[in-house]
């Protein structure tokens, strides 16, 4: 993977994806503007006891199959097929406007236009890289490959190590230079060394994907195969000194203060300072790098591996990087690898949507400012700002109330939630584009300029003060955050819909929805990764001794519960790795049910459509769940994502609320009770 901001400072997401995804065969086509709750949903057959999710969507779950085209099917998948022919119909619109030059507008047309353009696409194959193939062959020696990478790094293509500018996760106010590691391809370091079968299968098939890639830029078959094996062991070598998933969700590991002289002596094969100039990297007296014994190995390689090798390399990494923005044939042996292979998807979405998920990332605010004009309703905002509001007092209490924390750490707790930042819809101050340059150029190369032009934005942050104002994900997005850097929650437009989100539903299906997110995302603030960072956003050791002990405890049962889940034959959910998220669904859930007990219906807990109003609220819970996922997919998921698979989103936590037994009458003999002495109340 390329390590982007997770790996630096870790920002919490409620789902790390893009609400952009595709379906073209679906079996039934929900429409997210229906009434959130649907009877239809349920399975009775099914022993609530035994299996809430599936008591609450079963019958959704098996009428609604995975398209060919998707890795999963769920609750935001179906959410995304509205907000994809919104944004399709922008994109149209836009595609066949005259709009002035240098504007958005005409960034946004010339991408797209470049993009659909098969003919011009195929035409031209590989030819746009040729260019920086050229910078290839033309390498002499570890010297000039080195200066290369530092060249194509200030470009944004990082190769053998990564370079981003973020907040100083000790100083929050200053913007700094982080180096992390980089420089591998499959998705996680065990992908390199795992010995379980299905892992060394997978390993086996990426070395012939990278065959047939070479191949297809014109290499011969056995040449190709060879280099395919080189690439394998320059991407192992440096995948032994990376930092796994688990290790990297503590954000003191994470934060090593040095200067060059410093890196120099980790790694001497490279002179750093020239290397940062190379990258664009502004001048500045330290430097944070996350990973210092991948920078120890980066050397090793760097020492062991011939300059022909590293040109085999760096051919690779260009084309890997840059394929899929090329003619079909490059475009289909990349999804056969990355779409199948890794993640069971039979067939590749279409070439509008694949268009779309690119401007998406690299004009985002420009679409995003088209979006909101015509999908967001202000009235949204304000039930929102009421909602957080309601939640951030019954947290408050609930603080307060707690029997395991001192007095001392309570109210630096208080203090810290209080300052919250709450950013609903869009950004006050949209991003300046006018210095991408975006226009009649090959696909490929607008996505370059794209990337470079990001780089250098982020860039020219460092030693600058931090704005506070800035978003790290556009409106259209189906998704939320919550950033200890900034101590910010984030609920982009796009998210503001069933089944999170409905004016027009009652207290119950709100709370459920749209409540328990944003529960989720403040608890982040008081995870076992945010709770390291103070009300200012800095790393900083403000708990008292005893109070940490404590939390560790009942963090270390929600671990365990997590850990017990069997997914997929012997693989079970890993506990440690998702460790954040599961406390935030707990505390998020908890927190959106006091909220709603306070609420009119709530107090009440009158019957709608055969179901009390708790049993309404924990409905919605396992409705935003619901989701099929393919077997390939889920197993990636396992070794990569910090999110536990869904139904055990939908399951794990409530099993932890009396409430949730009442409700439903839960059975001693039921597989989903928890005996008392093993439930885990945190906040």
């Amino acid at each position: 993977m390329k390590f982007t901001k997770y790996a630096i400072l870790p920002v919490s997401a409620l789902l790390l994806m893009l609400g952009t995804t595709s379906c073209e065969k679906s079996k039934t086509a929900e429409s997210p503007k229906a009434e959130i709750f649907q009877a239809s949903y349920m399975d009775s057959s099914v022993n609530v006891s035994d299996d809430f999710y599936r008591y609450c969507v079963g019958n959704w779950l098996k009428k609604n199959e995975i398209p060919s085209s998707e890795e999963e099917w769920g609750s935001f998948q179906v959410l995304s097929e509205e907000n994809k022919k919104l944004i399709r119909q922008i994109l149209e619109e836009t595609a066949k406007s005259d709009p002035k030059a240098g504007s958005n507008a005409q960034k946004i047309k010339d991408f797209y236009v470049s993009g659909m353009d098969s003919v011009a696409l195929n035409k031209d194959g590989v030819k746009p890289l040729e260019p920086y193939f050229a910078q290839i062959a033309a390498l002499k020696d570890k010297k000039e490959m080195l200066k290369l990478v530092g060249e194509w790094t200030g470009k944004g293509m990082g190769t053998i190590y990564s370079v981003d500018a973020d907040q100083d996760m000790k100083k929050s106010t200053e913007v700094s230079a982080y180096y992390g590691q980089s420089g591998t391809t499959l998705p996680e370091k065990d992908y390199y060394f795992s010995t379980e079968e299905a892992t060394k299968k997978i390993r086996a098939e990426y070395v012939t994907h990278i065959s047939k890639v070479f191949q297809l830029l014109g290499d011969k078959a056995d040449a190709a195969a060879k280099s395919a094996e080189v690439v394998l062991k320059i991407e192992t070598d440096l995948a032994k000194g990376q930092m796994a998933r688990v290790e990297m969700r503590d954000p003191k590991k994470l934060y090593n203060k040095m200067t060059y002289s410093d890196l120099n002596k980790l790694a001497p094969e490279v002179d750093w300072v020239a290397q940062a100039a190379l990258a664009t990297v502004p001048k500045t007296d330290s430097i944070i790098v996350s990973q210092p014994n991948y920078f120890k190995g980066l050397n090793e390689v760097l020492k062991t591996t011939s300059i022909e090798d590293w040109k085999t390399y760096l051919r690779w990494q260009l084309v890997a990087q840059n394929g899929k923005f090329l003619s079909d044939d490059f475009v289909k042996q990349f999804f056969s690898f990355n779409g199948t292979v890794l993640s069971g998807v039979k067939e590749n979405k279409p070439r509008w949507e694949r268009v779309m998920r690119m401007i998406n990332s690299s004009l985002g605010e420009a679409l995003g400012e088209i979006y909101v004009a015509k999908a967001f309703k202000p009235e949204a905002k304000e039930r929102m700002v009421k909602l957080v509001s309601s939640l951030q007092g019954v947290f408050k209490e609930r603080i307060q109330n707690l029997d395991w924390m001192s007095a001392e750490t309570k109210k630096k707790a208080i203090v810290k939630l209080e300052k919250i930042m709450v950013k609903i819809g869009y950004p006050d101050k949209w991003r300046d584009y006018s210095k991408l340059e975006v226009g009649k150029n090959p696909y490929v190369i607008n996505v370059i300029n794209a990337r470079g032009f990001e780089y250098r934005r982020r860039m020219n942050k460092i030693g600058k003060p931090v704005d506070r104002t800035e978003w790290g994900m556009s409106p259209q997005t189906i998704n939320a955050y919550y950033n200890p850097s900034l101590n910010e929650i984030v609920f982009p437009a796009a998210i503001l819909q069933p089944p999170f989100f409905d004016l027009n539903a009652d207290d119950a299906l709100v709370y459920g929805g749209i409540g328990a997110v944003i529960g989720h995302e403040m608890t982040h603030g008081f995870d076992d990764e945010g709770r390291k960072f103070d009300a200012d956003g800095n790393l900083n050791d403000w708990w008292a001794k005893e109070d940490e002990e404590k939390f560790s405890k009942k963090a270390n049962m929600v671990k365990e519960q997590f850990n017990a889940y069997t997914v997929i034959g012997d693989v079970h959910v890993n506990g440690e790795l998702t460790l954040g998220e599961n406390l935030a669904d707990l505390g998020g859930i908890m927190i959106a049910l006091d909220a709603f007990k306070r609420t009119e219906q709530g107090k009440k807990n009158e019957k709608i459509a055969g179901m009390t109003a708790e049993q309404r609220f924990f409905w919605a819970w396992a409705n935003v769940w619901k989701s099929n996922c393919r077997d390939e997919s889920m197993r990636v998921q396992i070794k990569t994502d910090p999110h536990s698979p869904n139904e055990w989103r939908s399951n794990g936590p409530v099993t932890n609320l009396p409430e949730f037994y009442k409700a439903f009458d839960i059975k001693e003999s039921g597989k989903m009770f928890r005996p008392e002495d093993k439930r885990v109340k945190v906040w």
